[in-house]
């Protein structure tokens, strides 16, 4: 359907001007035949005036409602703009617009309609992209252990396997857990490595169960075509070692206590408070061990499996929380402070012999007879000596010395290294060194007790 515009204002300015002429001239015409008397005809011209001006405020009030609603459906409806006024052609023949003006003073308004612009095509909806996140360590924050905090509650504050805090922060070495001790927080599940000599990518993937590309393609691990440097820690995505229920179940439960910190490597832990005691395992710097009682200057503790005694002044610990400790005394007494170094018969005694003097003594048996220390003290000389072939000679505290000469075969014992008495030393023999002075008869075991550089008779010192 076709809509069709008024005539444009110029164009009705024209025909107006050209009514009015046409009527002058009708007005001077009759005036000058006699048919209308010229009051009339003013009168007449006055009253179409009138009614023009009448007629005209009405149609500019009609404008300017139409322009109001225009606007107002455009501002209702911003997808309607005014653009999408155009001309709208049609395959079928115009229609006819009669008019009465003379065919010369005809014009035809283009139809126009509304047409409503084509849908645009919407651009599919999508995540917006950012840039990856460098991520550093393998650790998203260090949590420090509170007073009766458990560590079952920490993994299941940062919603971590409890054996991945075990196996990142070391645990498993039974180290004791003090108040406030840094805990390492993984982001994920895993397993903490430091790197040995002869390690590689696949043993290590086959012992944590992972794949090799895990480790070497795990950011933090700054890995460099997949090769490991000794000494470097890493973490292991995924990696597992062996975890059982009971581990769970023991883990889960534990919690600060008072501890010490061992100053010093090689620290012994003995059975007893005292010196005397045999030695149950030794400790490396730094090990933190549980504090259980106290007894003189000595002080019970636990790490791992071992419970046993070290000298108070050998650990790092708070004076008043080691006075706090209850008094134990359920201790082993110490161990004599000499027993014989081998079963056997006397054979030959100290003194004089065969025209010399003999400084020990000679305990006869079979071959391969244990032989073990005699007392308490430091491997200070092992292996093949002068004299005596095969010994092994300790230095015991007051200035006394002992030797254990013609063993079968090489100490069991290296020099440097504590025994404690009745430790295994080696073994009976009949090895002597000729070029040395030495003799031997048969298999025995020759022992010399020396007091400050001079030789005793042994039989003074044993029970």
């Amino acid at each position: 359907m076709q809509v069709i515009f008024e005539q444009p204002p110029w164009y009705e300015r024209w025909v107006r001007s050209q009514r009015r002429l046409a009527a002058a001239r009708r007005t001077a015409r009759r005036l000058r035949e006699g048919q209308v008397p010229a009051s009339d005809a003013l009168l007449g011209r006055a009253s179409r005036r009138v009614v023009r001006w009448q007629i005209r405020p009405s149609r500019h009030i009609g404008h300017l409602l139409l322009l109001a609603a225009v606007i107002l459906i455009l501002a209702t409806d911003r997808t309607l703009q005014l653009q999408m006024f155009t001309p709208v052609t049609h395959a079928v023949s115009e229609p006819v617009v009669t008019s009465l003006l003379p065919a010369e003073q005809v014009v035809v308004v283009a139809p126009a309609v509304r047409q409503a612009a084509a849908p645009s095509e919407l651009e599919p909806i999508a995540p917006a992209v950012r840039a990856p996140i460098p991520v550093a360590t393998a650790y998203q924050t260090t949590h420090l252990l509170a007073e009766g905090e458990t560590l079952a509650e920490v993994a299941a504050r940062y919603q971590i396997p409890l054996s991945t805090l075990v196996w990142t922060n070391q645990l498993d070495r039974g180290d004791a857990l003090r108040v406030g001790q840094p805990l390492r927080i993984a982001r994920l599940a895993g397993a903490a490595h430091t790197v040995s000599e002869g390690e590689t990518l696949t043993v290590l993937a086959e012992r944590y169960g992972v794949a090799p590309e895990a480790i070497a393609t795990f950011a933090p691990n700054r890995l460099r075509d997949g090769q490991l440097i000794v000494g470097r820690e890493i973490f292991i995505p995924g990696g597992r070692l062996p975890w059982t229920a009971e581990q769970e179940a023991a883990f889960a439960h534990r919690t600060a206590e008072p501890v010490g910190i061992v100053l010093a490597d090689e620290t012994n832990v003995r059975s007893g408070p005292t010196t005397d005691h045999p030695r149950q395992a030794q400790l490396a710097a730094g090990r933190q061990v549980a504090l259980r009682g106290r007894y003189n200057d000595w002080v019970k503790i636990a790490i791992g499996d071992v419970t046993g005694w070290i000298r108070s002044d050998l650990l790092e610990s708070d004076p008043a929380v080691v006075a706090a400790l209850p008094e134990v005394r359920d201790f082993p007494p110490p161990p004599p402070r000499w027993v014989w170094p081998a079963r056997g018969m006397v054979t030959s005694g100290f003194g004089p012999r065969w025209g010399g003097f003999h400084n020990g003594i000679d305990i006869a048996n079979a071959a391969w007879t244990p032989i073990v220390a005699a007392s308490r003290g430091w491997v200070y000389e092992s292996g093949w000596c002068s004299g005596y072939g095969y010994c092994v000679k300790i230095r015991h505290p007051g200035g006394i010395e002992t030797i254990y000469g013609h063993l079968i075969t090489k100490p069991v014992v290296r020099v440097g290294q504590e025994v404690s008495t009745g430790q295994l030393i080696g073994y009976m023999g009949s090895t002597y060194d000729r070029a040395g002075g030495g003799y031997s008869t048969g298999v025995h075991l020759h022992f010399t007790i020396l007091v400050n550089g001079r030789a005793v008779n042994p039989l003074r010192y044993l029970p």
